[in-house]
């Protein structure tokens, strides 16, 4: 059966022949059942929108060694009066914001799997011994890294740890090294 363009509808008329609807006949409004539905339906479509862009809980992590997270993205417990973040000094985010805080060198070189590297590694015939610590920041609580948003809106990991370094003009020097990854 098909329709002919007659035979269709206004869309701000109900039918001569149909009946009112009991559906929302509760609410308290004025106007036409498919201006409250489509009203309903905008509605709907704006909170799921907005849900979308909420912020979520942070929340601890914990990282490959069992290594703590901060569940927050400072680190007032240690710098109550803030900090500056620095730049890298290594790896992928060299040229972006400063993200961590501290460290002899900072990058996200010192990562395997968004936290600091743990064991040795080889580089250019330098040998790099790696081990995720977490004293290095925290006065009350000490955990093993911290998130930062940077002004561009990435949120990055920085994971502590130290590095003792072999060869390549070193004999053992122990340095902090901070992993920056992003989240």
């Amino acid at each position: 059966m098909s329709l002919t363009l007659n035979e269709i509808p206004d869309h701000d008329q109900a039918p001569a022949s149909s009946s009112p609807s009991r559906a929302l006949s509760g609410l308290r409004i004025t106007g036409a059942r498919r201006t409250v539905l489509k009203a309903m339906a905008l509605g709907a479509v704006t909170l799921g929108a907005s849900a979308l862009v909420w912020p979520r809980a942070a929340r601890a992590e914990t990282g490959k060694y069992g290594m703590h997270g901060w569940d927050r993205n400072d680190c007032k417990d240690a710098y109550p009066v803030g900090y500056e973040e620095k730049g890298d000094t290594s790896g992928a985010h060299v040229n972006t914001y400063g993200a961590c805080f501290n460290g002899t060198w900072r990058g996200s070189n010192f990562c395997d799997g968004g936290w600091h590297k743990y064991g040795t590694w080889n580089d250019n015939g330098v040998q790099a011994d790696h081990a995720p610590t977490s004293t290095a920041c925290g006065t009350t609580t000490t955990k093993n890294a911290w998130k930062w948003t940077t002004p561009d809106g990435i949120v990055y990991r920085c994971s502590d740890g130290f590095t003792t370094f072999w060869g390549g003009g070193h004999t053992g020097q122990t340095y902090l090294t901070i992993c920056r990854a992003i989240v």
